[in-house]
C-alpha cells in the first residue's frame, strides 16, 4: 500500500508544479494506472501528503476529499 501512496504523492506534486488547485481521482489514474480504488483508499486514510496548494480531489465532478482550514 505504501508504495501506491507514494506513485500518489509524486502524481500530486507534480500536478502541483502544474498549478492545479482542483485534482480529479480519473487524472490521477490517467497518469499512475493505478487502480481508482486504490487512489481513493490511500487518500481516505491519510497515506498520501496532499502538496499545499491542492485544495480538493474530485470524483466525476464530485468532492472526495478537501483541505481543512
Amino acid at each position: 500500500m505504501e508504495r501506491f501512496a507514494k506513485a500518489v504523492e509524486n502524481i500530486l506534486k507534480r500536478f502541483e508544479e502544474k498549478g492545479l488547485e482542483v485534482v480529479d481521482i480519473y487524472d490521477i489514474w490517467i497518469e499512475s494506472s493505478i487502480p481508482i480504488d486504490l487512489i481513493e483508499e490511500v487518500i481516505e486514510k491519510d497515506m498520501v501528503h496532499v502538496p499545499p496548494s491542492i485544495k480538493e480531489v474530485k470524483v466525476r465532478g464530485k468532492n472526495f476529499w478537501r483541505r481543512r482550514n
